[in-house]
């Protein structure tokens, strides 16, 4: 049957109808599902300051980006009299898209430190400047070009080795958008040959443009969030049938004293990278803190997952990266919180997941509530102390 242009028109119309009708009773709901990081010649990637919706990584948490394009409410530069200024830098683990921001690691530290008494008569302010898959590298860009102009008396790196010194290298990691440093004789210096290139600037031309029109459209977020609703169950669903820690993957040789070249070089160039941190927030008269944060290999509350993972790595213990990095930190000066012997009792009494979440694996991915409020109140604690 053939449709003519009058019934085409109406067709055209009636669809168009029905989209304005469904934006609008979209948005009259608050339903919103944006995507909120964006491609950045800075750093190869950033949060898109702004964006406010449902994301659509584990939890399904409300996540809002200030002006400053971070995960955290709006913060002035100058530090208010009387304030003790605390900034938090990290990845995933630290912006934490699947828990509510009052539920973050951060907004735990901010809350526990309030009660210090070391701290008394002073306001204390947790800045969050973390920010999804970056490494050492792109958080101290981040530290040089966003965290010290807001005077923090202290800063925190919250180091995850699960994917942190493998992020470091380029030879490892290989990220076509990730800006990386380099040992040239002892000196760091930034190489940021990927985001120079003409191919990224103009996929970050066409992609941040496509993005922006997602993130304009409710309907069309509906539509890509019930895409990833469906395919979500489908790609758990096998990781639940597998091996939940395959031995055999390469990020996971971060449990083992470096065997090759690569990863001598990627944990040089880590301690290189807190090296640099530690002195420039000296040199800005700050604090400088570590905390080493739980993998979810390490924390696993079930022995056998964890001892049944060590006999494929070939290792006795999980602890070399975090005994690395106490040991560099110590040599340096820098106080070190290292959360797993701290915790891990507790999670195998309790049989508590600190990672994953209900519709996805649990033991596995990012902290969920209870791994934030756990390893903010042990942080706090260890800070309260140190001050």
């Amino acid at each position: 049957m053939r449709i003519n242009r009058r019934e085409a028109a109406l067709l055209a119309a009636s669809i168009l109808a029905a989209a304005i009708m469904g934006e609008v009773a979209l948005r009259a709901m608050g339903v919103s599902y944006p995507i909120v990081h964006r491609l950045d010649a800075l750093r190869g990637w950033a949060p898109w300051p702004g964006a406010s919706g449902v994301s659509m990584i584990e939890g399904g948490a409300h996540v809002a980006i200030n002006r400053e394009g971070f995960r955290d409410r709006e913060h002035s530069p100058r530090k208010p009299e009387g304030t003790f200024r605390l900034a938090v830098l990290g990845d995933s683990m630290t912006e934490a898209l699947g828990v509510a921001a009052d539920k973050t690691f951060p907004a735990v530290l901010e809350r526990e430190l309030a009660a210090c008494e070391a701290l008394a008569g002073n306001r204390v302010e947790v800045l969050n400047f973390g920010v999804t898959g970056y490494g050492t590298a792109q958080e101290l860009v981040t530290l040089r070009e966003n965290v010290i102009e807001y005077h923090p008396d202290l800063v925190l790196l919250a180091f995850f080795a699960g994917n942190d010194v493998y992020n470091n290298s380029r030879e490892l990691d290989g990220h076509s958008d990730r800006v990386y440093f380099e040992l040239v004789d002892g000196r760091l210096v930034l190489d940021d040959s990927n985001t120079r290139r003409l191919g990224f600037r103009l996929k970050a031309a066409f992609r941040n443009g496509m993005n922006a029109a997602v993130n304009v459209s409710r309907l069309i977020q509906l539509v890509r969030e019930s895409y990833y609703r469906v395919r979500q169950p489908i790609k758990f669903g096998r990781m639940k049938q597998g091996t939940l820690f395959d031995p055999e993957t390469n990020e996971y040789a971060v449990y083992r004293e470096p065997a090759d070249e690569a990863w001598r070089y990627a944990w040089s160039m880590t301690e290189a990278l807190l090296a640099a941190m530690n002195d420039d927030v000296r040199a800005a008269g700050g604090r400088f803190w570590i905390a080493a944060l739980t993998t979810p290999p390490q924390i696993y509350p079930d022995p056998a997952v964890r001892r049944a993972f060590m006999r494929g790595l070939g290792v006795p213990s999980l602890d070399y990266p975090d005994n690395r990095i106490a040991a560099f930190a110590e040599s340096q000066g820098i106080p070190v919180v290292v959360l797993t012997p701290a915790l891990l009792p507790e999670v195998e009494k309790e049989k508590a997941f600190l990672h994953g979440f209900e519709e996805t694996v649990p033991g596995i991915g990012h902290w969920n509530e209870t791994g934030h409020r756990l390893g903010g109140e042990r942080i706090a604690r260890a800070i309260c102390r140190g001050l």
